[in-house]
């Protein structure tokens, strides 16, 4: 049985390896979107395996919890699949244009999705009876999740 110090921080590094694997993700986008238009339609198809990768990732993790918005973290997660996919085969054929405007929405939904995943995750794995403390959930948020990024 783990000790209660180390189920304390069970939380927290749950929701650090979540961050950190959308961190790598939007790193990726950001380095695609710095490359010449060939190479970008060329590698845009490993970008969204790359997201298909992490987000399963982030499921299973979530799932293992018994995370209980699970299904609706899916239905969102499809939404975002469903639009890469489209924009696929047109990126591909050389529709570079395309390719940075589904990567600048990706970067900007991903930094959303990561924001309220931490939230949610952080108050779903507490133990039953725990309280989030003075400024309750709110105030646990803006302790533990870096602030938004936005697009310049």
């Amino acid at each position: 049985m783990p000790s209660s110090r180390a189920s304390a921080h069970r939380p927290r590094a749950i929701c650090a390896a979540l961050r950190h694997g959308r961190k790598m993700l939007c790193r990726r986008i950001a380095a695609l979107a710095a490359v010449p238009d060939d190479v970008l339609c060329r590698d845009f198809a490993a970008l969204a395996a790359a997201v298909e990768a992490t987000f399963r990732h982030e499921e299973s993790i979530m799932e293992a919890l018994g995370y209980a918005h699970l299904h609706e973290h899916r239905e969102e997660n499809a939404v975002v699949l469903a639009g890469l996919h489209h924009a696929l085969p047109d990126v591909e054929r050389g529709d570079h244009a395309l390719g940075r405007q589904v990567l600048t929405a990706l970067d900007e939904v991903l930094a959303l999705h990561r924001l309220s995943d931490e939230l949610a995750l952080t108050v779903a794995a507490r133990p039953a009876g725990a309280r989030a403390g003075p400024g309750g959930a709110r105030h646990a948020a803006r302790r533990h999740i870096p602030p938004a990024r936005h697009a310049a």
